[in-house]
């Protein structure tokens, strides 16, 4: 843990002990806990530095001044020999009154605290972490996840990032805060859980030192507990499964493991990564030859030769590709093993005619596999250097032949089965297929039988079906290849037992045997037992990754694309109707290496340092080598004056001191394991050249806002950095008051006037020149107000208002204006949803249709580019009142109730009354209870009101009130309802209403009413008293209670059979357990009616049409003695007169009038017909039978050849053809031209008759000029209408001026020639 101990000289922020909090943004507060001022830096007393003081720079709490040229002094004091600024020399902690007191609290989300790179702190501007190192205050921190390394060698990798004394070393934890940081990235960066080194050994027992020395305190509750500490000095962070936390755990130093770097950040700033690109330094006319070093665009990839194809192609090819300018020219070698050292031979096409380089591809023809079955890689190589490419394998692809001869399998019944496929030798893998019988009738998979994958065949229960003769087959993945094996019988035997659940084969397996990560993983499990097993997966510890899926009766877990996290436990439950059995598999995923850390270009100032670092992920872990213009870099190969400046430690390459002609060139970092060897490639350029603007000149012109602040960017290129002098107007400035010269070049001015205008100048020099640029400074002015909003306006609800603002600003410079309502941002989309409520034009807001929510202080901020202005202005909306609040119930009686409650707000006008609305659980719907209520003050403090209302309630009901105020702008809205309060139950207060009866049986007196509603009741237990005596003849009533009966309304009373259909007089009288209600009015009822005893007279039939007779009657005398009741209507009995009567249909007329009509009926057919009276008891006796013939039938030909002439605008003449009746048809009567309105229905058609006898022709007339019209002609008799013409003719009337005009300069004739072919025209289209 390293940070600046600024003593002496100046002083950063001071921070007390009870330590810094920070705002939502990330700012931090001082002590008093007041907002940490963005001008600048505060003393240790709190006070803040005048950054704005014309006396110049800043001063130190000696008041001495900042030095500008050497801002730290003495480096080595700064870093006060490694002591954490907690703790002194001593070890003891600094009391409140020191200095730094305790550091500020961790904020997970801004772990940079106080140091965020804003403008206010200009000695750590522009300060950050290199790429991968993540910051906390003055530190730096990397998370080294390869290479796995004991303690001293991780602690020498460290150091090698800044080998300055104290600048990096294995991290050194000196507070609580610094800890949780480091946590919190390892929950991050770690889901595995590995363990990690810190710097801290143990000294003394139980007394752990920091890598800087300081000492590890009150760290006591982050130790893990170790059964056993002997041996192990060093710690490194673990993840504790119990605790579910990451804590410290000795080990002993000399495990391999991943550990954790901290460097001081000043010390590591070589390593950050500055913007330059290729075209650095150098002027370019043709972007895309951009001069730059090769790099694989594409790179080899192992490659098969089928050698079962040869005879088709006979070549196989490996392929590179790379970019870069000059385009990069190619190198193939091949590697080979001599002495058991791995040399690469270059191929030459010249010497062995089978290859052929072209580009970047590598042609083998005729490969053989003795001669080149190998590894291979290729070299790029353009001006700037070289570079290799991943070495890949030639391999040659085949499938010998099966054994052809083959032993018999057996087995028993209910027992499981493995036969093995015994396949031939073969490169690379097949899919296996099983047939039966014969080729290609496969074995299919079920839940007994189970294909492995490597190629076994497995019964988990054999049956006597299994029996039959197998052959296993092998496809070759890669191609079309395959052989077929023999076949071979299985045999199964009976037996008497069944097998017992059993894993064999070592079941559960994962296929391939060593996963790589990235791949697909096949985990399988097979079990042998009856009855048939089931199958579940599961991960002990861990649910199963999200990507796996189950196959094959749930035996296969496929993992797609598996990853390192995917590895642990896995278990195979298996289990039937008689048992379960499980076992595991542990699954450990390898990784090929991946660069996680690639190497970057690099672009350096000559004699400078160059610190490079890769990392790679790999299981198992990964070696480093360097590589450079494709030749490893050894330091014991290396010159001797090389040695001094080039060291190379596992992954991180430093060279000091570079030089322009030695240094530049293609580097290569190569990551290897037992898996696979990877490189990442970059290129160094080491640069010389004086500073030029030639491509980052001044902005010719610089705008900055008065009172504003401007950065002025100096970007020139130049190698090595150059220094910097700025001029104002031909005079040097410095940095000091209001300006700042930053390390970069860029010159700040804070609080810019009118002054700052000019002409400024940047200088940039280094060792090999100088040059400058200009560019001039203008001040502009913000947006100034004309008219301010009136500050403060009073409308009514549902009026209109506005506002208006106008402001002035430079010509240049655009303006935009913001609204705002009581603080929040008045939005487009508010102004779209207000239906046109409300616009805004600019400075111009207006509101229609003004609510109560329109209230409120509204601000117009204008903003332009250089500043912004508001204007204020309050709004009072005055109107009805609010709602009144806080609704009580303080007594409640049958019927009235007290109210208490508050007004709400009177909105500009005095409430004068009020109205009451309520609702009950009998009624949810609210009902005006009250209106013009005067209420009394009854707390003058709360404003409390109170107000009794009388004879409005009902007993028995509960009720929630609701209250509205009324002033001089009328009723405001209503209260939320009050509590709910019941109040006491009464006698019934009204009498049953809707009283009647009548119907049912012959002895029957039916009395009904509706029963009392619910709030009509006014207390439990409802039921009904009903009176009756007959009319006129019975002087008292009679009463019967329906107690048991509730709340029902119709009761029936046995009377006398002799009395029916008599008059009755009937009352009834509601109760509830209170008391008895009101007595209803009197009503008259009738008893229950008997059948008619009298038979309709004199029934005569007559023929209506074809199809329909018209059947008459005498009408029955409707004396009671006949009827019994009151006549309803009649019944129509009829049958064929050569049918029986018992299949009669019978027609019902529900009228009283003695005729019916019966349709539906068959043409000239007798049909025989009676007629009965019926009333509500029934029907009465039967009449006597009439017989009678329905007519033939109607003529069933339609009219043909059916024309159409006009005569005059309202009358046309209508032809047609006779129509021959046949023997089945009545002879005509005539005919009907049948016409109506194009856009209308048929149904509104009108008639036109035409006798029969003379010509077929007819006159339509009283037609309407210039209307469309539809027509057809149809034929009827006595049997009814006939067919329709078909199709329908439409024709159109002429208008009436067409026929006037036609009639003056026209004859006769040749009107009607006109008429006609006018008709014929529109009959035509």
């Amino acid at each position: 843990m390293f940070r600046f101990y600024l003593l002496g000289c100046w002083t950063l922020s001071m921070v007390h002990a009870q330590g810094q909090q920070y705002n939502t943004d990330g700012q931090p507060y001082n002590p008093q806990n007041t907002p940490y001022n963005e001008q600048g830096p505060q003393n240790q007393q709190g006070t803040l530095y005048n950054q704005q003081n014309p006396q110049g720079p800043l001063q130190n709490q000696q008041g001495s001044l900042y030095n500008q040229q050497d801002p730290y002094n003495n480096r080595q004091d700064l870093y006060n020999n490694r002591q954490d600024p907690q703790y002194n020399q001593q070890g003891n902690l600094y009391d409140q009154g020191s200095t730094y007191g305790q550091r500020p609290q961790y904020n997970p989300q801004n772990p940079q605290g106080f140091y965020n790179n804003d403008l206010s702190n200009d000695i750590l501007y522009d300060i950050h972490c290199p790429e991968h190192w993540v910051r906390f205050y003055q530190s730096c921190y990397r998370f080294i996840k390869s290479p796995l390394r004991p303690y001293d060698e991780a602690r020498r990798i460290c150091k090698t990032y800044a080998v300055e004394s104290g600048g990096s070393d294995l991290v050194s934890i000196g507070s609580t805060e610094e800890h949780g940081f480091l946590i919190n990235q390892l929950n991050t960066l770690d889901p595995q859980h590995r363990r990690w080194y810190i710097g801290a050994h143990q000294q003394n027992p139980d007394y752990w030192v920091n890598a800087d020395g300081s000492p590890l305190v009150n760290m006591e509750n982050a130790f893990l507990p170790v059964p056993q500490r002997y041996g192990k000095d060093f710690l490194a962070y673990n993840f504790s499964v119990e605790r579910m936390h990451w804590g410290f755990q000795p080990v002993r130093g000399d495990e391999p493991l991943l550990f954790i770097c901290e460097a001081n950040i000043r010390s590591i700033q070589k390593l950050v990564s500055d913007d330059r690109t290729y075209t650095y330094g150098i002027e370019i006319t043709n972007p895309d030859r951009i001069p730059r070093g090769p790099y694989f665009i594409k790179q080899p990839i192992d490659a098969t030769f089928d050698m079962s194809k040869r005879k088709l192609y006979n070549d196989v090819s490996l392929s590179c590709l790379a970019g870069g300018y000059p385009t990069p020219t190619y190198e193939w070698y091949r590697e080979d093993y001599e002495n058991d050292r791995l040399i690469a031979k270059k191929i030459d096409p010249l010497k062995d005619g089978r290859y052929t380089i072209s580009g970047g591809m590598l042609i083998i023809n005729n490969p053989q596999q003795k001669l080149d079955h190998a590894t291979y890689h290729c070299k790029a190589t353009n001006k700037f250097g070289t570079i290799i490419s991943e070495s890949v394998q030639l391999n040659f692809g085949f499938i010998l032949e099966f054994v052809l001869k083959r032993s018999p399998e057996s087995g028993d019944q209910n027992w499981g089965k493995s036969i093995y496929c015994d396949p031939p030798n073969h490169f690379p893998a097949v899919r296996y297929s099983w047939s039966r019988d014969y080729f290609p009738n496969f074995v299919d998979e079920d839940k007994r039988v189970f294909v492995s994958n490597d190629g076994a065949l497995y019964f988990s229960a054999l049956e006597t079906i299994d029996k039959a003769n197998y052959s296993c087959s092998v496809q070759s993945e890669f191609s079309d290849s395959g052989r077929n094996g023999p076949f071979f019988p299985l045999m199964v035997n009976p037996h008497s037992n069944y097998q017992q659940l059993k894993f064999p084969n070592n079941f559960p397996k994962a296929f391939p045997d060593s996963p790589i990560a990235g791949k697909e993983v096949r985990l399988e499990c097979m079990a042998f037992g009856y009855p048939v097993p089931s199958y579940n997966w599961t991960r002990r510890g861990a649910p199963l990754p999200r990507t796996a899926r189950l196959s094959s009766y749930n035996r296969v877990l496929t993992i797609p694309h598996v990853k390192v996290e995917d590895q642990g436990e896995y278990v195979c439950r298996v289990y039937n109707d008689r048992s379960s059995t499980e076992n595991s598999l542990i699954l450990n995923i390898q990784a090929e290496p991946n660069f996680t850390i690639p190497l970057t270009d690099r672009h350096v100032d000559s004699k400078s340092e160059l610190v490079w670092t890769c990392e790679a992920f790999g299981i198992p872990d990964v070696n480093y080598t360097w590589w450079k213009n494709g030749r490893q870099l050894v330091m014991g190969y290396l010159d001797s004056e090389e040695r001094g400046r080039v060291k190379i430690q596992d992954n991180v390459l430093t060279i000091s001191y570079l030089d322009q002609e030695r240094d530049p060139g293609m580097y290569q970092c190569r990551a290897s394991n037992t898996l696979k060897t990877k490189y990442s490639s970059a290129q160094l350029r080491v640069l010389a050249f004086k500073p030029t603007f030639k491509k980052h000149p001044l902005e010719s012109e610089t705008y900055a806002a008065d009172q504003g602040e401007v950065i002025i960017k100096c970007n020139p290129e130049a190698a090595p950095k150059p220094k910097f002098i700025w001029k104002k107007d031909g005079n040097v400035i410095g940095s000091g008051g209001h300006r700042r010269i930053l390390e970069n070049g860029n010159l700040i001015i804070k609080s810019v006037s009118r002054d700052d205008e000019g002409v400024y100048t940047c200088t940039a020099s280094n060792e090999l020149g100088i040059d400058e640029s200009k560019g001039r400074l203008i001040v502009l002015r913000g947006p100034r107000l004309v008219e301010n909003l009136n500050p403060h306006i009073v409308t009514t609800v549902g009026r209109y208002f506005e506002l208006r603002c106008l402001v002035e600003t430079e010509e240049m410079l655009d303006i935009a204006y913001t609204w705002t309502h009581n603080g929040m941002k008045i939005r487009d989309i508010d102004v779209k949803n207000s239906n046109n409520r409300l616009r805004i034009d600019g400075g111009h807001l207006s509101i229609v249709n003004t609510t109560f929510t329109d209230a409120g202080e509204y601000e117009c901020v204008v903003k332009s580019t250089v500043g912004k202005i508001s204007s204020r202005s309050v709004v009072v909306v005055e109107g009805p009142p609010g709602p009144p609040g806080g609704v009580q119930i303080t007594n409640i009686q049958k019927s009235s109730v007290t109210l208490k409650w508050t007004d709400g707000a009177i909105h500009g006008s005095q409430i004068n009354s009020y109205s009451v609305s309520g609702r009950t659980n009998w009624n949810q719907t609210w009902m005006n209870i009250s209106h013009g209520i005067y209420a009394r003050e009854i707390d003058r403090y709360t404003g409390q009101k109170e107000a009794t209302i009388e004879n409005v309630l009902t007993p028995w009901s509960t009720y929630e009130f609701r209250i509205s105020a009324w002033n001089s702008w009328g009723m405001g809205a209503f209260s939320a309802p009050s509590p709910r309060h019941s109040t006491p139950p009464d006698r019934p207060y009204i009498a049953p209403y809707n009283i009647g009866g009548g119907g049912g049986k012959i002895g029957d007196l039916t009395i009904t009413w509706s029963p009392l509603k619910p709030d009509e009741q006014n207390g439990p237990g409802i039921y009904y008293r009903i009176f009756w005596k007959q009319k006129d003849v019975e002087v008292d009533f009679q009463s019967l209670e329906l107690k048991e009966f509730g709340n029902t309304g119709m009761a029936v009373v046995h009377i006398s059979a002799d009395n029916y259909y008599t008059e009755y007089v009937v009352k009834v009288q509601a109760i509830n357990d209170i008391g008895r209600g009101p007595i209803s009015p009197e009503f008259v009822i009738y008893s229950a009616e008997d059948m008619p005893q009298a038979a309709p007279q004199l029934v005569t039939a007559r023929s209506f049409n074809s199809t329909a007779l018209n059947v008459s009657w005498v009408p029955i005398d409707q004396s009671r003695k006949n009827l019994r009741g009151k006549l309803i209507g009649h019944r129509v009995k009829y049958w064929k007169k050569d049918s029986e009567e018992q299949q009669s249909v019978y027609y019902l007329s529900r009228t009283t009038r003695p005729w019916a009509l019966i349709v539906g009926l068959q043409p000239d057919t007798y049909y025989f017909v009676k007629v009965m009276a019926y009333n509500t008891a029934g029907e009465g006796p039967e009449s006597e039978r009439f017989l009678e013939r329905t007519y033939r039938k109607a003529p069933q030909k339609p009219p043909s050849s059916v024309h159409v002439f006009g005569l005059n605008p309202s009358t046309v003449k209508v032809v047609w053809r006779y129509v021959q009746p046949s023997p089945e048809e009545e002879p005509l009567k005539g005919y009907k031209i049948r016409v109506w309105e194009f856009d209308q229905d048929i149904s509104t058609a009108n008639d036109t008759i035409k006798s029969f006898g003379g010509k077929l022709e007819a006159y339509v007339d009283n037609l309407q000029p210039g209307k469309t019209y539809r027509m057809r002609v149809l034929a009827f008799s006595n049997g009814g209408d006939g067919r329709m013409s078909s199709p329908e003719v439409k024709f159109r009337m002429g208008p009436l001026s067409y026929y006037r005009s036609a009639c003056e300069e026209l004859k006769p004739l040749s009107i009607t020639i006109v008429i006609a072919c006018l008709l014929h025209y529109v009959l035509t289209t």
